[in-house]
């Protein structure tokens, strides 16, 4: 079934498990390929399963590892409210939001008890007009999100519209506000990577004009409202002082940063989490003899996980599928590579990689020009790039150009557990100007199938097994 699915030889999966299992140390990286999918989050639990099944985990040179593109894409999620409580405490957990509430000396019926809207919700929100006023910060949602023709609309819907970022992007352009945020040379901070290192990065320059940096803007803005600014940032002044008190959060969690100190990072380069009188210089790694699973047995729980087919799946109309990314020339929607020449020469417009075979049913060659379409829209004048590094009735094509906008087409199918979008596969069609009516699905023999598979919604799916003859 797995080779029927993914389309990898029943030998290649044998001798893929077999250098997995033999080898002594393994580790499995994985980019936006994995996490920008429906099915995201349980790709990523189902290849934490496989090194916890063969052992692969809390060793040197072993262990699964997401590649992410922000400094701070673990920082952002311990201590926002994103997908838990600042922390790692669970929504739902009465004594850990007391708790919380204790530390920052807040009312704990301000504090949410559920998980909030996510980022596809939110936009729904304001579709039907429950969300009047939106604050985006440090994003460019009119290049980077799906389905642009409906998110446009929805944001005309708004009564306010601000935009807190550095650069004047697409999105800032359409904004009722502009807060003028300093970049990273402009203010300090610190930032957590993937691998739970914390840094500090100091200010180098002051911000330019009016700008200020993000610390600054929300202490500011916080004291336009009566008792908001003393109750939530009491005597803050400075980033630090923000830090302070993450400190006292993280004291006694997986993610403890009681013992760092702005000094102790910058004497030793950064500081791995937990920081504390059991590591005070922090830990290596995770889920040893010493740092055992956070469980009532303090073993890991594996998760069951099912595969479910892709909500949009190809069709005679749209027969290829669309994946979609990043190129290292530009960096997401270009609100700063645009104006660097030496990275936008390299790569100044959006193209189509293609495959050998469906190059040469639609005639064309790299350097030509096609279009691309999908139920939601189509894009034109895409450069050709004739490639084996995608396979027939595959294409790629990078993101970051407003020019040829490719969310344009791309679904919105969005992960039922993590909101994430699903970029990675879209159904489209390919036109040519020899062959304009694009390609034609062709139709594969079946003799027989192993499970019917109903989709309900936004790609996740109920699995009826039926037996077949």
């Amino acid at each position: 079934e797995v080779a029927n699915i993914t389309g990898i030889d029943v030998k290649t999966l044998y001798e893929l498990a077999r250098e997995f299992v033999s080898n002594e140390k393994v580790l499995t990286g994985w980019t936006m390929g994995v996490n920008q999918s429906f099915m995201g989050t349980d790709t990523v639990s189902a290849i934490i399963n496989l090194h916890l099944l063969t052992g692969h985990i809390g060793r040197e040179g072993t262990g699964p590892f997401s590649i992410t593109g922000q400094c701070n894409a673990m920082g952002t999620r311990e201590t926002g409210f994103t997908s838990s409580l600042p922390g790692y405490r669970n929504y739902g957990d009465e004594k850990a939001l007391k708790e919380y509430a204790s530390i920052v000396n807040v009312p704990e019926e301000i504090i949410p008890r559920e998980r909030g809207y996510k980022y596809a919700e939110i936009i729904d929100a304001i579709d039907r007009g429950e969300i009047k006023a939106l604050w985006i910060t440090a994003t460019n949602p009119l290049v980077s999100f799906v389905n642009q023709e409906k998110l446009r609309a929805t944001l005309d819907k708004l009564d306010l519209l601000v935009v807190q970022d550095a650069f004047l992007g697409d999105t800032a352009q359409i904004a009722d506000v502009i807060f003028a945020a300093a970049t990273w040379g402009e203010k300090e901070g610190v930032y957590t990577n993937s691998e739970r290192r914390c840094n500090k990065a100091n200010k180098a320059v002051e911000p330019i004009g009016d700008a200020k940096s993000d610390f600054d803007i929300i202490v500011e803005f916080s004291k336009y409202f009566e008792g908001v600014n003393e109750m939530l940032f009491p005597n803050w002044s400075e980033p630090r002082d923000a830090f302070e008190e993450w400190r006292k959060v993280s004291k006694g969690q997986l993610c403890d940063y009681s013992g760092m100190t702005y000094e102790l990072i910058e004497e030793h380069g950064g500081i791995q989490w937990p920081c504390n009188e059991q590591f005070p210089l922090g830990s290596k790694r995770l889920y040893t003899k010493d740092i055992p699973f956070r469980t009532k047995d303090q073993k890991a729980n594996l998760l069951c996980l099912e595969w479910h087919p892709m909500s949009e799946p190809i069709s005679p109309e749209f027969p290829v599928i669309l994946n979609t990314g990043r190129t290292v020339e530009q960096w997401h929607t270009r609100t700063k590579t645009r104006s660097i020449d030496i990275l936008d020469n390299l790569a100044p417009e959006a193209w189509v990689d293609i495959n050998p075979s469906d190059a040469q049913k639609l005639k064309v060659k790299s350097g030509d020009r096609m279009s691309l379409s999908s139920p939601r829209g189509r894009v034109d004048d895409v450069v050709v790039r004739v490639t084996g590094s995608v396979r027939p009735g595959t294409v790629f094509v990078p993101f970051h150009f407003n020019e040829q906008l490719v969310n344009t087409l791309t679904q919105e199918s969005f992960c039922p557990k993590s909101g994430e979008p699903n970029f990675k596969q879209t159904a489209i069609q390919l036109h040519s100007e020899a062959v304009p009516e694009g390609l034609s699905l062709e139709e594969q023999e079946v003799s027989g199938a192993i499970a019917h598979h109903k989709v309900v919604y936004e790609g996740v799916a109920h699995k009826e097994k039926e037996s077949v003859l």
